[in-house]
């Protein structure tokens, strides 16, 4: 059973409200009389209620992010600078996965809030006009990123759209004259929340119009794309390039062309995006493009705890990012 206040102060003879000062560390107790206090509660093992002190001082220090997976290596590194930003900051973090369903994402999100959460960070899967009333409805600060859910939810990611407009032009002034674009979540584009993906999309089909015509391009926007990737590679003579959406993708493609004998960057070049951890241990080295993911997940937090502090944040943050020109292309 555990041990509450008022035992301790029973045992040490004094007020409850003289232990609550002794364990919140406040002014007004003699040192003698706290330093006894603080002696007895650690010998009984006593751990505050949290979540009544959480109704007193209407704050739990905690936050809650909802993801879809974590299964691309660029979440996972997210998660981690998103907690410690947190516990920097004095705030728990939980964590919880929709595993791409839409309604167990409500389910989530509920879930945070019932258990009293200050504030969510949220990658979607939804989207539409009933998903933001449910989501202003919440009763706490969301911060959204990847994924824009609302023109009215502070959202923080990379501005993928100049990002991949960049890497075509990049590619072009290497000498590249197709590009092949892989994209596979886009086969899912209508049915869910692929704001990002779409955005690098977008970016790409104005940088080969941008191009006038110095750039082809073929677009893989399905599963089967290393098959097709092949048969693309046996037409013509141009100077080919595969630009894919995301570095597990491109990881993918440079697994599948070594075991087909097809050279990178000798036979054709390669390029992901995300700049993932695990590049460095990668041969030939992969050119992507890099942004920080540490500067997402701290910027993150520092946005929804000022929205929990009821200060205003900018509806729009946008990290930099970079072309990385590694050994592939």
């Amino acid at each position: 059973m555990s041990k509450t206040s008022q035992q301790i102060a029973e045992i040490c003879g004094v007020s409850r409200g003289t232990v609550d000062r002794a364990l919140n560390n406040r002014p007004g107790i003699n040192p003698e009389t706290k330093e006894r206090i603080l002696k007895v509660a650690e010998q009984l093992g006593y751990r505050p209620h949290f979540l009544a002190q959480s109704l007193v001082k209407g704050s739990t220090k905690s936050i809650g992010a909802v993801l879809f997976d974590i299964n691309n290596r660029i979440f996972p590194q997210l998660v981690n600078a998103i907690e410690t930003r947190a516990s920097e900051l004095g705030y728990f973090l939980y964590l919880t996965l929709t595993n791409k369903d839409p309604e167990k994402e409500r389910e989530c999100l509920q879930h945070l809030v019932d258990r009293r959460v200050d504030g969510i960070l949220l990658l979607s899967v939804n989207k539409g006009d009933d998903f933001e009333r449910f989501v202003s409805k919440l009763g706490v600060p969301v911060i959204t990123f990847g994924n824009l859910v609302s023109d009215e939810i502070p959202y923080i990611w990379v501005d993928d759209r100049k990002a991949i407009r960049d890497a075509v032009k990049r590619l072009a002034a290497l000498g590249y004259e197709e590009i092949i674009y892989v994209s596979p979540p886009m086969a899912l584009s209508g049915r869910t929340n692929l704001y990002a993906v779409e955005q690098r999309h977008a970016g790409f089909r104005q940088a080969i119009a941008e191009a006038g015509g110095a750039l082809s391009a073929d677009l893989i926007l399905h599963k089967g794309y290393l098959e097709e990737i092949e048969g693309l590679l046996r037409k013509g003579s141009k100077r080919k390039v595969i630009l894919c959406t995301s570095d597990k993708y491109a990881l993918k493609v440079l697994l599948h062309l070594k075991k087909k004998g097809i050279r990178v960057p000798q036979d054709v070049g390669l390029m992901g995006f995300d700049n993932i951890d695990t590049l460095e241990y990668i041969t030939p080295s992969l050119s992507t493009i890099a942004y920080s993911a540490d500067e997402v997940g701290t910027k993150a937090v520092d946005l929804l705890v000022d929205r929990i502090a009821g200060r205003n944040v900018p509806l729009r943050t946008m990290v930099p990012h970079e072309i990385i020109e590694g050994e592939s292309t």
